[in-house]
């Protein structure tokens, strides 16, 4: 662009000098100031003026096409200047949004990692700006470890109180036990502890699933492996609605010891959700069987079932591909889902959910081979086993015609005659009379009808029996067993050495009257696995590990 002291100088230089000189020219040529001087002299003048105007008007267009010619330059000047200011300006954000993406995705990340920070690429040609971006690094870096200490520290909390409620659920799974011991005669009181011993564990189950979703170990470590179908019933009695459970599959195949605690809380928290989601007059049928990669536990309720959507994000939570923490839970938690996720993730278990033929879902555990093993067959003691041509018959099978009833009683073992209080104890072949063949059975051809199942007090009169006998026939049991082991040590070798191990297979046989198998105050627990099964135990009470009932809440 021209200056304006330039401009002003050529325009008065081109403009305002001829203007004057040629009103001066016209001001002595004009006739009225000449005092009537003659035509010709005003002809010239007028001549002259008017080629001082045409002079002076082609000097006019030359000053304006240079003017338009100076203003033209001046505008490329301007433009080329521009652009070259905007490919700079383009150039810079390029490399800035460079070096910010660069500290976004890898300088960032490291620094949270608390790994060695790279340098900024590509590097900041301004130094004010490069201090900034330091200051930004910084500034995340402090943010993000304040966040993390203030979430471990609720972490730890939370782990903390939720072993206190352990804690003080196995405290009230004891005093129930207690309770039990001391009033096992009253069938309402032992309903109301078996209830208490119940809700206790279901206490216990939420506060291990909370343990479980702060990333640490449910607490409990088994000794041997366990059957699936017992890990399932386990699983089962962890449960408000275990009686719904339906239970059918392989006996044989058992989980190793380290993981039978998550497989138990796993389908502990399946069968909440099934039971939860079915109606309440259904049940939920499990299914254990052999495939060529493992075991599967299939889960089927006859629930309403899940739209695409909320299955599919289902799917993603329970396979563990989707780990969720206590900020993804919601207003209402639900940590069951959770739970499993966490498991499957941990231990390499194959969890997914499926439309159910029943109606509701199907949940599939794949548990793989290499945390699996096949149990052996119960050793059957050889005076058991049935000879050639019997069968047995549950409840009135058929015998060979001709045979007669039984009409002498068995004997009985010297210390259950005495009628002293004792445990019921294994008792050794060479003590028991010989059974009668079923050739002297009556000629009907049929068993005798099972006896009728026991009432509540004769069932309670049983336990308090059993829970006095704990007292005082401890000792008389080991010495029997001792007794037992020795004895069969002389005839069987190996055999009579095992038991005398403890390691032989021991059947208790029921005392006064088999203890009933249904009503409302049987004990809660897992068929198969210590802890769980309610049978009593060297001192006469259920066994119990503190960490048995550690488990934790599904919704």
């Amino acid at each position: 662009m021209v200056r304006p002291s330039i401009a002003s100088s050529t325009f008065r230089r081109r403009f305002v000098r001829p203007a004057a000189m040629l009103l001066a020219a016209v001001a002595v040529t004009d006739p009225w100031a000449l005092g009537g001087v003659g035509a010709g002299w005003a002809v010239a003048c007028h001549v002259l003026t008017a080629a001082l105007l045409v002079g002076l008007f082609e000097r006019l267009q030359s000053a304006l096409r240079a003017c338009e010619r100076e203003t033209l330059a001046a505008r490329e000047e301007a433009a080329r200047h521009d652009t070259e200011w905007r490919e700079f300006l383009t150039h810079q954000d390029a490399r800035r949004e460079e070096t910010v993406r660069h500290l976004a995705d890898v300088r960032l990340p490291a620094a949270l990692a608390g790994e060695p920070v790279p340098a900024p690429q590509p590097a900041e040609s301004h130094p004010g700006t490069a201090r900034e971006y330091e200051r930004v690094l910084a500034a995340a870096t402090a943010a993000v470890r304040t966040v993390r200490e203030r979430e471990e520290s609720l972490r730890l909390v939370v782990v903390a109180l939720a072993r206190r409620v352990q804690a003080s659920s196995h405290r009230i799974q004891e005093e129930m036990a207690a309770l039990e011991a001391r009033h096992s005669a009253h069938p309402d009181v032992l309903e109301a502890s078996m209830r208490g011993d119940h809700a206790a564990a279901q206490q216990a189950r939420i506060a291990q699933s909370l343990a479980v979703l702060c990333g640490e170990w449910p607490g409990q470590q088994w000794q041997k492996p366990h059957a699936l179908v017992d890990v399932v019933r386990a699983g089962a009695s962890r449960i408000v609605s275990y009686q719904r459970v339906k239970v059918c599959g392989d006996q044989d195949i058992a989980a190793v010891a380290t993981v039978v605690e998550p497989l138990v809380h796993v389908v502990a928290e399946l069968l909440a959700n099934a039971t939860q989601c079915a109606p309440p007059t259904t049940h939920v049928e499990v299914t254990v069987r052999t495939v060529t990669r493992g075991a599967v536990i299939e889960i089927d309720d006859a629930g309403l079932g899940m739209d695409e959507y909320a299955l599919e994000q289902a799917r993603e939570i329970a396979a563990g591909r989707r780990l969720l923490g206590f900020a993804d839970l919601g207003e209402i938690p639900q940590t069951g889902l959770a739970v499993v996720g966490r498991y499957a993730e941990r231990h390499r278990l194959k969890v997914d959910l499926l439309p159910s033929p029943y109606g509701g879902v199907r949940a599939v555990v794949l548990v793989p081979g290499t945390l699996l093993q096949t149990l052996e067959p119960p050793a059957v003691p050889a005076s058991r086993r049935p000879s050639a041509g019997e069968t047995a018959h549950a409840g009135g099978g058929t015998v060979p015609a001709g045979a007669t009833a039984v009409t002498g009683a068995v004997p009985v073992p010297p210390s259950a005659a005495a009628g002293g209080p004792g445990l019921p104890q294994r008792r050794s072949s060479r003590h028991r009379a010989a059974v009668p063949p079923l050739s002297e059975l009556t000629g009907t051809g049929k068993l005798p009808p099972p006896p009728p199942p026991p009432s509540p007090e004769r069932a309670g009169a049983w336990m308090g029996a059993l829970f006095a006998g704990s007292r005082a026939g401890t000792a008389r049991t080991r010495e029997a067993e001792t007794e037992d082991a020795a004895e069969a040590a002389g005839t069987s070798g190996t055999e009579g050495t095992a038991e005398a191990a403890g390691t032989g297979p021991e059947t208790p046989e029921p005392g006064p009257s088999a203890a009933p198998t249904g009503g409302p105050w049987q004990r809660v627990g897992a068929p198969g696995l210590p802890g769980h099964d309610g049978t009593p135990g060297r001192d006469g009470r259920p066994h119990r590990d503190d960490d048995d009932d550690a488990e934790g809440h599904l919704t």
